[in-house]
């Protein structure tokens, strides 16, 4: 039975033709649906993307639409037994902390919401700024003043089209991998790599 983690908790996957994310970006005035993930379109407007993360952006407790599944609370109590060495995800909607999971234990390998950081200046920019510019979204508001100052364009720390893989991801995968006892892979098409 294949386990689908963020799937089970609401969120679309990106490339299900009519339901998947991908397909449903034809308002946001996109040249194609990837480019909203696409850091040089991201440079010249960010604009839609904004847009987009209010929909997706992982809010604390009650606030949040999308909850952590079953899958994601197994991952935690892995940790919890002391058994867990590692948990790699290609999901970007951080509900695996939202499930408990402590940050240390977690391998983002295409980013998440956890952290923000000015794509120019790489200042570190404090989440709660980068969750109110996005909520606080109206026309180009949110995102012109964190660029003001940061010091240029702001975004959570999602890889996007155009960005190396978080070194994080390779030093984890070195020193975990021949360590692991058991790995388990769930929740994934394998359709991207890694």
């Amino acid at each position: 039975e294949q386990v689908q983690r963020s799937v089970s908790a609401g969120i679309p996957d990106f490339r299900t033709p009519g339901s998947g994310l991908y397909s449903q970006l034809s308002s946001y005035g996109l040249p194609y649906p990837e480019a909203i993930f696409d850091l040089s379109f991201f440079r010249r407007n960010p604009a839609p993307f904004y847009r987009l993360a209010k929909e997706i952006f992982p809010l604390s407790g009650d606030k949040n639409k999308y909850k952590p599944t079953p899958a994601h609370y197994f991952i935690r109590l892995l940790h919890d037994k002391g058994i867990l060495r590692r948990c790699f995800t290609q999901n970007i909607d951080s509900l695996e902390t939202l499930a408990g999971l402590p940050c240390e234990k977690l391998v983002a390998a295409h980013g998440n919401f956890d952290s923000a950081t000015c794509i120019d200046t790489q200042r570190n920019v404090p989440v709660d700024e980068m969750e109110r510019a996005i909520f606080d979204f109206d026309g180009n508001k949110g995102w012109e003043r964190l660029r003001e100052k940061y010091g240029g364009l702001v975004k959570p720390d999602i890889v996007f089209f155009g960005e190396n893989l978080p070194l994080h991801f390779f030093q984890k995968a070195e020193e975990d991998f021949p360590a692991c006892d058991l790995l388990i892979v769930m929740g994934t098409s394998l359709v991207v790599q890694p």
